[in-house]
C-alpha cells in the first residue's frame, strides 16, 4: 500500500495546536517556521563563496538560498506546464510551492561560519564523536535545534519537508569514518538516525533499503522534492557565483574568458535552447558587458537550465516520490556541472583566498578545543541551556560554533585571544 499525502502531511512530535483563525496548509507553516527562524537569519552572516566581510554586493548563504527558492518554484512551474508530457503518475506527485519554498530556503541552515573548511575543521574536530556533515546539521536544526515549541524538538517539521531536504541519506555510520580524515562523507548525523526512520515509514521496505545504500562512498538517491531542490541549488550555484566574480573584478577578463571558452570546449563547442545558440562568445559577450547586459546573459542562463528539466524514472522503487526524479538533458547537465566548477578556478583556488579559507579553519579548530575545555563555563548559559540535554559535550559545543556567523566566530576568537580586545559588557 502506498502512503498517501495526508500521510507525509504529518509532524513530528505532532502538534494539532492552531491558533485562532490559523488556516494556513502544513507545508506553509513549514515554510513560515523557517523564515522566522534564527537559524534561517544567521544566514545573512555566513559565506557563500566570497566572505561577508569583503563586501556588501555578492551573494550570502542567505541571499543564495532565496534565489534557490526562487529557482525551485520556477522549475516547480515548468514542470506543471509540461504534465501532459510527464511519465504517468509523476502528476499527482509533483509538490505544492509551499513546499518547495521551504526546502529551498531550508537547505543550508546548517552549515558553519567559513563555508566548506569551516564544516571540514569541525568534522575533523568531531570525527571521533559523529562527526559533522553540513546537509546534516540542516537536519538536526529542523529536528532538534531550532526553538518553536519545546527544547530539543525543533519545528515539528512535517515528513514529506524532511524528506525534501534529505540530500544524503545515508548515516555517518554507514561509513568508515577513518577514510574521511579531511573531509566528512555525504550522510546525515547517526544520531538523527531516528528521525530520518520515521520520514522514511511511508516507504515499503524494500525502497526504504535501496534509498539508503551508497555507491562509491556517497548515497545516490533522491526523493522527488529534493531532485527539485538540488537542481535549483546547482543552477543558483553555478551560474550567481559567475555574476558575482565579474561584478566584482575578482577575475581579469582574460581570465574570465578563457575558462568560458573551456567549458564550452568540454561540451562539445555549443547548446543550443530555442532560437538560442549558447557558446562561448555569446556568452562572454554578455558576462563581460556593462551591468545590464550581464544581468540578461544571467536570466538567460537560468532560463535555459529552468525550461529544460524532464522527469526521469528510476527502477527499483515502488513509491513515486521515490521512483520519480527531476534532471536536465545530458548536455546541459555537463554544461551545469562545468559552470560550477568556475568558482573555484577562477577565484577560490588562489593563493590569497586560500591564505583566507585557511584562517577561518583556524578560527573554528581554535574555537571548538577551547571551548570545548570547558563548555559550562566559557559558552553563555542561555546557548548551553539551548543545547540538545541528551547529547553530548562535544555535540553541544559542535552546534554551538556551528550555529555562528562568521563575524561572531571571528569576534569570539579575538576576544578569547587578542589581548585588549573587548570588555565585559561587550556584545559579539
Amino acid at each position: 500500500m502506498i502512503a498517501d499525502h495526508s500521510f507525509f502531511e504529518e509532524r513530528l512530535h505532532e502538534n494539532q495546536d492552531r491558533r485562532p483563525g490559523d488556516i494556513r496548509s502544513p507545508y506553509q507553516r513549514d515554510r513560515a517556521r523557517i523564515m522566522h527562524s534564527a537559524a534561517f537569519r544567521r544566514l545573512q552572516g555566513k559565506t557563500q563563496v566570497m566572505g561577508v566581510g569583503e563586501g556588501d554586493f555578492h551573494r550570502t548563504r542567505l541571499t543564495h538560498s532565496i534565489e534557490v527558492a526562487q529557482i525551485g518554484y520556477g522549475i516547480l512551474e515548468v514542470l506543471q506546464g509540461k504534465q501532459a508530457l510527464l511519465p504517468l503518475g509523476v502528476q499527482d506527485w509533483l509538490p505544492n510551492r509551499d513546499l518547495i519554498e521551504a526546502a529551498c530556503l531550508a537547505h543550508d541552515l546548517g552549515h558553519p561560519p567559513f563555508g566548506h573548511k569551516g564544516e571540514q575543521a569541525l568534522h575533523r574536530a568531531m570525527r571521533e564523536h559523529g562527526g559533522f556533515e553540513g546537509n546534516g546539521q540542516t537536519l538536526r536544526i529542523l529536528t532538534r535545534l531550532e526553538k518553536y515549541k519545546a527544547r530539543g524538538k525543533g519545528i515539528y517539521p512535517t515528513r514529506r519537508l524532511l524528506l525534501s531536504v534529505l540530500k544524503y541519506p545515508c548515516a555517518m555510520d554507514a561509513f568508515d569514518v577513518a577514510q574521511y580524515a579531511s573531509k566528512p562523507p555525504k550522510c546525515y548525523h547517526t544520531e538523527e538516525k531516528p528521525f530520518v526512520e520515521w520520514a522514511l515509514r511511508g516507504f515499503g521496505e524494500s525502497d526504504r533499503a535501496v534509498f539508503q545504500q551508497p555507491e562509491h562512498g556517497k548515497p545516490k538517491h533522491h526523493s522527488l522534492d529534493c531532485s527539485i531542490l538540488e537542481l535549483a541549488d546547482d543552477i543558483a550555484y553555478g551560474i550567481h557565483d559567475i555574476e558575482d566574480i565579474v561584478a566584482r573584478g575578482l577575475a581579469s577578463k582574460e581570465e574570465v574568458r578563457a575558462e568560458i571558452s573551456r567549458v564550452f570546449d568540454e561540451v562539445g563547442g555549443c547548446i543550443q535552447h530555442k532560437d538560442i545558440t549558447f557558446n562561448s562568445d555569446f556568452i562572454c559577450s554578455g558576462l563581460l558587458g556593462d551591468s545590464f547586459t550581464r544581468k540578461q546573459m544571467i536570466s538567460n542562463l537560468v532560463n535555459l537550465f529552468i525550461t529544460s528539466v524532464e522527469v526521469t524514472v528510476k527502477g527499483g522503487f515502488e513509491h513515486p516520490l521515490l521512483r520519480f526524479n527531476v534532471d536536465l538533458p545530458s548536455a546541459h547537465g555537463e554544461l551545469l556541472k562545468r559552470l560550477k566548477g568556475l568558482a573555484y578556478q577562477l577565484i577560490i583556488r588562489k593563493a590569497k583566498v586560500q591564505q583566507l579559507e585557511r584562517r577561518g579553519q583556524m578560527i573554528v579548530e581554535t574555537l571548538f578545543e577551547t571551548l570545548l575545555s570547558a563548555p559550562k563555563d566559557l559558552i553563555p548559559q542561555g546557548s548551553w541551556d539551548d543545547g540538545v540535554p541528551d547529547a553530548t559535550d562535544e555535540r553541544r559545543v559542535c552546534d554551538y560554533v556551528a550555529g555562528m556567523t562568521d563575524t561572531y566566530a571571528e569576534n569570539l576568537y579575538k576576544r578569547l585571544f587578542q589581548p585588549g580586545f573587548g570588555s565585559s559588557g561587550d556584545e559579539l
